[in-house]
């Protein structure tokens, strides 16, 4: 699984698993599920992040009591 965020268009973006994109559905307002064709998700896509998710969430990643720093796009 990778996380990252894109600030210049504010996505949070959390990849599941490799896999080729069969369709893409919008189950919220701006929050996007890549789907493919076994009907697997693939990534989540929200839009507005900072928003939706809280703008002092977004330094950090919490997993499992370890704290890691939130990737950017390459």
């Amino acid at each position: 699984m990778r996380i990252t965020y894109d600030k210049e268009v504010d996505a949070l973006n959390v990849s599941i698993r490799p896999g080729t994109i069969a369709k893409t559905v919008e189950v919220a307002r701006e929050v996007m599920l890549d789907i493919d064709k076994k009907g697997r998700i693939l990534n989540l896509e929200i839009l507005g992040a900072r928003e939706k998710v809280g703008a002092r969430n977004f330094n950090t990643v919490h997993i499992g009591g370890i704290s890691v720093p939130m990737l950017s796009p390459a």
